[in-house]
Protein backbone atom coordinates (compact mmCIF):
# COMPACT_ATOMS: atom_id res chain seq x y z
CA UNK A 1 0.00 0.00 0.00
CA UNK A 2 1.19 3.50 -0.66
CA UNK A 3 2.17 5.78 2.21
CA UNK A 4 -1.33 6.90 3.03
CA UNK A 5 -3.12 6.64 6.30
CA UNK A 6 -5.05 3.49 7.02
CA UNK A 7 -7.77 3.26 9.56
CA UNK A 8 -11.04 4.88 10.24
CA UNK A 9 -12.13 7.89 12.24
CA UNK A 10 -13.97 5.62 14.69
CA UNK A 11 -12.67 2.65 16.64
CA UNK A 12 -12.90 -0.57 14.64
CA UNK A 13 -14.75 -3.23 16.60
CA UNK A 14 -13.91 -6.74 15.46
CA UNK A 15 -14.59 -9.83 17.47
CA UNK A 16 -12.04 -12.25 18.80
CA UNK A 17 -10.90 -14.12 15.72
CA UNK A 18 -7.93 -15.13 13.63
CA UNK A 19 -7.53 -12.98 10.53
CA UNK A 20 -5.21 -14.37 7.85
CA UNK A 21 -4.16 -11.97 5.08
CA UNK A 22 -2.83 -13.69 1.95
CA UNK A 23 -1.58 -12.49 -1.43
CA UNK A 24 1.44 -12.40 -3.70
CA UNK A 25 4.60 -10.33 -3.16
CA UNK A 26 3.84 -6.61 -3.06
CA UNK A 27 0.06 -7.03 -2.71
CA UNK A 28 0.03 -4.92 0.46
CA UNK A 29 -0.48 -7.74 2.97
CA UNK A 30 1.97 -6.44 5.54
CA UNK A 31 0.76 -2.86 5.40
CA UNK A 32 -2.86 -3.95 5.76
CA UNK A 33 -2.14 -6.49 8.50
CA UNK A 34 -0.14 -4.01 10.57
CA UNK A 35 -2.86 -1.36 10.19
CA UNK A 36 -5.54 -3.84 11.28
CA UNK A 37 -3.43 -4.95 14.22
CA UNK A 38 -2.95 -1.34 15.32
CA UNK A 39 -6.64 -0.51 14.90
CA UNK A 40 -8.13 -3.69 16.39
CA UNK A 41 -5.49 -4.47 18.98
CA UNK A 42 -4.98 -8.10 17.93
CA UNK A 43 -1.29 -9.09 17.80
CA UNK A 44 0.28 -9.36 14.35
CA UNK A 45 2.59 -12.14 13.12
CA UNK A 46 3.90 -12.79 9.61
CA UNK A 47 6.04 -15.61 8.30
CA UNK A 48 8.61 -13.03 7.20
CA UNK A 49 8.82 -11.64 10.74
CA UNK A 50 9.27 -15.22 11.98
CA UNK A 51 12.05 -15.72 9.44
CA UNK A 52 13.76 -12.54 10.58
CA UNK A 53 13.37 -13.42 14.26
CA UNK A 54 13.99 -17.17 14.24
CA UNK A 55 15.75 -18.20 11.04
CA UNK A 56 19.42 -18.10 10.18
CA UNK A 57 18.85 -18.68 6.47
CA UNK A 58 19.31 -22.45 6.70
CA UNK A 59 16.75 -25.21 6.15
CA UNK A 60 16.66 -25.76 9.92
CA UNK A 61 16.13 -22.03 10.43
CA UNK A 62 13.26 -22.02 7.92
CA UNK A 63 11.61 -24.92 9.75
CA UNK A 64 12.03 -23.10 13.06
CA UNK A 65 10.37 -19.98 11.63
CA UNK A 66 7.44 -22.05 10.37
CA UNK A 67 7.10 -23.88 13.71
CA UNK A 68 6.76 -20.53 15.45
CA UNK A 69 4.25 -19.23 12.87
CA UNK A 70 2.18 -22.43 13.15
CA UNK A 71 2.20 -22.15 16.94
CA UNK A 72 0.72 -18.65 16.70
CA UNK A 73 -1.87 -19.94 14.19
CA UNK A 74 -2.97 -22.73 16.56
CA UNK A 75 -3.02 -20.60 19.72
CA UNK A 76 -6.61 -20.05 20.90
CA UNK A 77 -6.35 -16.28 20.96
CA UNK A 78 -7.08 -13.53 18.42
CA UNK A 79 -4.36 -12.64 15.92
CA UNK A 80 -3.68 -10.97 12.60
CA UNK A 81 -1.56 -13.36 10.51
CA UNK A 82 0.10 -12.98 7.14
CA UNK A 83 1.82 -15.15 4.54
CA UNK A 84 1.39 -15.75 0.81
CA UNK A 85 -1.34 -18.35 1.29
CA UNK A 86 0.29 -21.03 -0.83
CA UNK A 87 3.19 -23.44 -0.76
CA UNK A 88 4.15 -26.52 1.18
CA UNK A 89 3.02 -25.11 4.55
CA UNK A 90 -0.46 -23.93 3.47
CA UNK A 91 -2.24 -27.11 4.64
CA UNK A 92 -0.38 -26.99 7.95
CA UNK A 93 -1.45 -23.36 8.43
CA UNK A 94 -5.05 -24.33 7.67
CA UNK A 95 -4.92 -27.19 10.17
CA UNK A 96 -3.32 -24.99 12.84
CA UNK A 97 -6.01 -22.34 12.37
CA UNK A 98 -8.74 -24.98 12.68
CA UNK A 99 -7.14 -26.38 15.85
CA UNK A 100 -7.27 -22.92 17.45
CA UNK A 101 -11.07 -23.28 17.72
CA UNK A 102 -11.30 -19.56 16.91
CA UNK A 103 -13.46 -18.03 14.17
CA UNK A 104 -11.18 -17.52 11.14
CA UNK A 105 -11.32 -14.94 8.35
CA UNK A 106 -9.13 -15.51 5.30
CA UNK A 107 -8.71 -12.40 3.14
CA UNK A 108 -6.94 -12.60 -0.20
CA UNK A 109 -5.65 -9.21 -1.33
CA UNK A 110 -5.53 -9.48 -5.11
CA UNK A 111 -4.02 -6.56 -7.02
CA UNK A 112 -2.54 -6.35 -10.54
CA UNK A 113 0.82 -8.04 -11.09
CA UNK A 114 2.52 -4.91 -12.43
CA UNK A 115 1.72 -3.02 -9.22
CA UNK A 116 2.97 -5.92 -7.07
CA UNK A 117 6.19 -6.10 -9.08
CA UNK A 118 6.72 -2.33 -8.70
CA UNK A 119 6.19 -2.50 -4.94
CA UNK A 120 8.27 -5.64 -4.36
CA UNK A 121 11.15 -4.24 -6.43
CA UNK A 122 11.39 -1.24 -4.09
CA UNK A 123 11.74 -3.34 -0.94
CA UNK A 124 14.96 -3.03 0.97
CA UNK A 125 14.44 -5.62 3.71
CA UNK A 126 16.34 -8.91 3.49
CA UNK A 127 14.42 -11.99 4.56
CA UNK A 128 16.63 -14.95 5.56
CA UNK A 129 15.82 -18.01 3.45
CA UNK A 130 17.64 -21.27 2.67
CA UNK A 131 17.01 -20.83 -1.04
CA UNK A 132 17.69 -18.23 -3.70
CA UNK A 133 14.67 -16.07 -4.49
CA UNK A 134 13.59 -16.08 -8.15
CA UNK A 135 13.41 -12.71 -9.93
CA UNK A 136 10.42 -10.69 -8.76
CA UNK A 137 8.85 -10.45 -12.21
CA UNK A 138 8.77 -14.27 -12.24
CA UNK A 139 7.86 -14.77 -8.57
CA UNK A 140 4.78 -12.50 -8.47
CA UNK A 141 2.75 -14.38 -11.13
CA UNK A 142 4.09 -17.77 -9.95
CA UNK A 143 2.94 -17.09 -6.38
CA UNK A 144 -0.39 -15.80 -7.70
CA UNK A 145 -0.90 -19.09 -9.59
CA UNK A 146 -0.11 -21.02 -6.41
CA UNK A 147 -2.62 -18.95 -4.46
CA UNK A 148 -5.30 -19.64 -7.10
CA UNK A 149 -4.87 -23.38 -6.53
CA UNK A 150 -4.67 -23.08 -2.73
CA UNK A 151 -7.74 -20.83 -2.70
CA UNK A 152 -9.84 -23.53 -4.35
CA UNK A 153 -8.36 -26.51 -2.52
CA UNK A 154 -7.56 -25.14 0.93
CA UNK A 155 -8.99 -21.74 1.87
CA UNK A 156 -12.43 -21.39 0.28
CA UNK A 157 -13.11 -25.14 0.52
CA UNK A 158 -13.45 -25.01 4.32
CA UNK A 159 -16.96 -23.93 5.35
CA UNK A 160 -15.64 -23.13 8.83
CA UNK A 161 -13.56 -20.26 7.36
CA UNK A 162 -14.91 -16.90 6.28
CA UNK A 163 -12.95 -16.67 3.02
CA UNK A 164 -13.10 -13.62 0.77
CA UNK A 165 -11.05 -12.75 -2.29
CA UNK A 166 -10.84 -8.98 -2.63
CA UNK A 167 -9.71 -7.72 -6.02
CA UNK A 168 -8.48 -4.15 -6.34
CA UNK A 169 -7.48 -2.03 -9.32
CA UNK A 170 -4.04 -0.56 -9.74
CA UNK A 171 -5.50 2.83 -8.75
CA UNK A 172 -7.13 1.67 -5.51
CA UNK A 173 -5.99 3.80 -2.59
CA UNK A 174 -4.83 2.21 0.64
CA UNK A 175 -7.82 3.73 2.37
CA UNK A 176 -10.16 1.95 -0.10
CA UNK A 177 -8.54 -1.40 0.60
CA UNK A 178 -8.72 -0.85 4.33
CA UNK A 179 -12.36 0.30 4.23
CA UNK A 180 -13.46 -2.78 2.26
CA UNK A 181 -11.60 -5.14 4.57
CA UNK A 182 -12.88 -3.33 7.66
CA UNK A 183 -16.48 -3.54 6.41
CA UNK A 184 -16.13 -7.23 5.63
CA UNK A 185 -14.66 -8.01 9.05
CA UNK A 186 -17.42 -6.12 10.81
CA UNK A 187 -20.03 -8.01 8.77
CA UNK A 188 -18.66 -11.44 9.70
CA UNK A 189 -17.83 -10.74 13.34
CA UNK A 190 -19.82 -13.23 15.40
CA UNK A 191 -21.69 -11.18 17.98
CA UNK A 192 -20.90 -13.74 20.68
CA UNK A 193 -17.18 -12.98 20.21
CA UNK A 194 -17.41 -9.21 20.69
Amino acid sequence: MEKQEYGSQTQLVIGKMKILIIGTLGAGKTTLARALSHEIGHPYTSIDDCRIGYSDGTIDGEETAWRYFLKVCSDPSPAILEFSGMGSYACLVRDALLSSKMPVAIIWIDVPHDLCIDRATKREIIIPAPYVWAPIDYSVPAIQSGIEIAWEEIWSAKPSFHARRMTFSRDALSSEVYTRVESYLQDITPKRYL
